[in-house]
């Protein structure tokens, strides 16, 4: 509803002002503008300025003119003389001249003149144009901040204009609706030019927008204090007006300079001088023709309200930049502009000279040609309007599809190119469906890779191809713009593209049909150019990325064949490893340890059969200790190059029990969890020699680096797969090093654990971070 309601703001804004439009200009053509305004000199009603456009000056009333009485009553007892210090609305006036002592009668016209309600027409128009610019911005863009912006100061500022003869009449609440308005003028400005044309809510912004605000309620509280007459201060208020209408003025230059600062190949700089350029057009005239003869003390050289009539390009110019996604370049405007205003001064020279050779005018002077300038221009946008709109309607009605048939082909162009993938078929339907003799396409990168490719005319002449490249080269150094290319070239027309890395350009040869290439082409050629070169240059990078794709392939291959080799060589060593530990363990077995058992036997007997003697009994007792610790001893080496309980319970007796012994050995709690395996479960020997190894390794590390008193060690079995998990509590380390480790050898115990579980198709992963423990964890497959 909220939406609703604001939309139809806009709607209601709109009806109202068209309705105070026709309202207040019925009531000008049906009231005279008499244009006196008056001052009090020591009793005297003095005429402080006569306006040559209004009836009193055309009857005769002067400045300094003393005004006896009006509509047979004294001056200072006529209402609007009270109010606001006027003659409007007074029908007899009766006067003296400055310099004589006879009283003279007027009688004011009940109805203004023909000329006079013509020369109201400018301004209505100007503020028609404000509103109807306005309403179509908002229509266009309704949900742009900019748009909405654009219709209310438009909306002020037209009403403020169509109030001005109004105003000057004195007619019902026109004046007070006049000030009302003009002090909202600068505040609608600010709010629009805060937003347009980027974001400027700046704090300078704001301040500014609270002294408008502070300085528009007070006009309007003065204003209706002046209107029920309880101030006289009709002047002060009219400064106080100019002085807010030149505090909004500077701000809004402000907020374009800032958006011109930046830099160049931002788009709200073009927008920017756009607008400035739409100011100065606006407002230059006014200046020139109005403003500066007033303050030489002269009579404007045309009619005030024709001068009005520029400053329609100042709402124009911002519906423009606002509506429009893609504009001019606002040099290229400026261009425009500079040469229509240079032909529309030399046409006026002209024209002056042979109204003065014919005798309309009786001596030549700046004046003349200054009010031969505006109508000449004024009739130039008139011819140039009337030319568009005859070649519309006929194009339209007479030549409907020549116009549209080079457009057409281009469109359908656009439509095959999706379906075709080949190189070749791609260039060749470019120039059937253009129904030109022949194209030639160069694709340069930014390392010097060059692609050319030729269809039709230039496929059979290498000379024309080279100068061409020659030209893409030289050209290329200079500038980027698409061009026709003389007749004398090889070509006909020149497209340049840049896309990413690549430069790429299309010579096109001549129609068929022999009939040259519009300038308005191009713009259609380029689109449909920049497809094709964006389809071709795609290829090469595809093609490229296959031909790298491929080496990569065979280097990955060479790779994986090169580390499948070194992983059956790692796991033949390890497996080698296990087989000469295990053999060695067996020979001290069978060997050195029976031997040391035998004679543990032969020293028991021998100590029983000594036991007279006492020195003797003790040299025995000792060899027996010094043989049970070589027994210990063997047995140790035996258990650590291959533990017995492995090979005959399994990996998970194995474990505990090496847990075990570790806990008598070392002050740490060991928690040992199971899941999916039993006791009875066995696996390769392979397998669980890996595994324990790996527990091994990974419970030694955190009893000598952790410093930890509690250690976690988790076995599970998971889909066809062992997990094991040696976790601590402790120091922690740093990640990043392992990598330098393995490299450099510190920590061989790491480097060999990833080793084997690699060669079974397993993997190692480390987690860690300082003061938060390490966990080491490992995935074999069970088979």
């Amino acid at each position: 509803m909220k939406k609703i309601i604001r939309r139809q703001a806009y709607n209601i804004a709109s009806v109202a002002f068209v309705l105070l439009t026709i309202m207040y200009f019925v009531a000008i053509i049906n009231h005279p503008y008499v244009g006196l305004d008056l001052k009090n000199h020591n009793g005297k009603w003095i005429v402080a300025d006569s306006d040559p456009y209004g009836e009193g000056y055309k009857l005769g009333v002067r400045v300094g003119d003393i005004i006896l009485r009006i509509n047979n009553q004294e001056t200072g007892d006529y209402h609007f003389v009270q109010k606001w210090g006027e003659a409007e609305g007074a029908s007899v006036i009766e006067f003296q001249k400055s310099t004589e002592s006879t009283d003279y009668i007027i009688k004011i016209p009940k109805r203004p003149s023909k000329l006079m309600v013509f020369s109201e027409i400018p301004m209505a128009i100007l503020g028609l144009v404000f509103m109807f610019f306005g309403y179509f911005t908002w229509l266009k863009r309704p949900y742009m901040i900019q748009a909405r912006a654009l219709f209310w100061s438009n909306w002020f500022i037209g009403l403020a204009i169509i109030l001005t003869p109004a105003s000057s009449r004195v007619l019902i609440f026109a004046r007070e609706l006049e000030s009302i308005i003009m002090s909202l003028v600068p505040l609608a400005l600010v709010d629009l030019f805060s937003v347009f044309p980027s974001d400027n809510r700046n704090r300078i912004n704001w301040v500014g927008r609270n002294i408008l605000a502070f300085t528009s309620v007070l006009i309007i509280a003065l204003t209706v204090l002046q209107s029920v007459g309880i101030l006289h201060i009709n002047s002060s208020l009219k400064k106080l007006i100019l002085l807010n209408l030149l505090v909004g003025t500077l701000l809004v230059l402000g907020n374009l300079w800032l958006s011109i600062k930046t830099s160049n190949d931002t788009p709200e700089k073009n927008q920017a001088n756009i607008v400035l350029l739409g100011i100065a057009l606006a407002f230059l005239p006014f200046i020139i023709l109005t403003a500066v003869p007033v303050i030489l003390n002269t009579q404007p050289i045309v009619n005030t309200e024709i001068s009005y009539l520029f400053v329609s390009s100042f709402p124009i110019t911002l519906s423009y930049v606002i509506v429009n996604k893609y504009l001019l370049d606002c040099h290229q405007l400026l261009e425009y502009t500079l040469i229509f205003l240079i032909e529309g001064v030399i046409t006026s020279i002209v024209v002056t000279f042979i109204l003065f050779f014919v005798n309309v005018f009786s001596n030549l002077n700046i004046e003349k040609f200054l009010a031969v300038l505006p109508l000449t221009l004024a009739f130039m946008v008139y011819i140039t309007f009337l030319r568009i709109t005859i070649k519309k309607i006929i194009n339209t009605y007479l030549f409907p599809e020549e116009k549209h048939v080079f457009k057409k082909r281009i469109l359908d162009l656009n439509e095959r190119l999706i379906s075709i993938h080949e190189e070749e078929s791609i260039l060749e339907e470019f120039v059937n469906s253009l129904k030109i003799q022949g194209a030639f396409i160069i694709i340069e990168d930014d390392k010097g890779g060059n692609f050319n490719k030729s269809v039709g005319m230039f496929t059979e002449n290498i000379n024309e191809r080279y100068k061409l490249q020659e030209y893409f080269r030289t050209e290329q150094k200079i500038n980027l713009e698409a061009k026709m290319l003389s007749d004398n070239s090889q070509a006909e027309v020149y497209i340049p593209v840049i896309l990413d890395n690549y430069i790429c350009a299309i010579f096109l040869g001549h129609r068929y049909s022999k009939i040259k290439f519009k300038k308005e082409d191009l713009a259609f050629i380029t689109l449909i150019f920049s497809q094709l070169a964006q389809r071709l240059t795609s290829a090469l990078i595809t093609k490229e990325l296959s031909n790298e794709i491929k080496d990569l392939a065979n280097q990955s291959f060479e790779l994986q064949r090169k580390a499948q080799g070194l992983h059956g060589i790692t796991a033949i060593l390890f497996r080698n490893f296990e087989r000469e530990r295990k053999s060695i363990a067996r020979e001290i077995h069978d060997g050195p340890l029976q031997f040391v058992l035998d004679l543990d036997r032969r020293l028991k007997k021998l100590t029983k059969e000594v036991s007279a003697k006492e020195e003797m009994v003790e040299d025995v007792l000792y060899m027996r200790e010094l043989v049970e610790g070589l027994s210990m001893e063997l047995r140790l080496i035996c258990k650590g190059l291959r533990p017995p309980t492995l090979s005959d319970l399994g990996l998970l007796s194995a474990t505990e029990l090496m847990c075990e012994e570790i806990m008598l050995n070392e002050p740490i709690l060991i928690s040992l969890e199971i899941v999916g395996i039993n006791r009875e479960d066995r696996f390769d020997e392979e397998v669980e020699i890996a595994a324990y190894r790996f527990l091994q390794e990974g419970i030694s590390n955190a009893v000598k680096h952790s410093n930890s008193n509690e250690l976690k060690v988790h076995l599970e079995m998971k889909e066809s797969k062992i997990e094991l998990i040696v976790k601590d509590s402790g120091q922690g380390f740093d990640t990043s090093k392992i990598d330098d480790w393995l490299t450099t050898g510190v920590h061989y115990g790491i480097a060999g654990m990833k080793e084997r579980l690699e060669s079974l198709g397993g993997n190692l992963q480390i987690s860690s971070s300082i003061g938060r423990g390490t966990m080491l964890k490992a995935i074999i497959p069970s088979s």
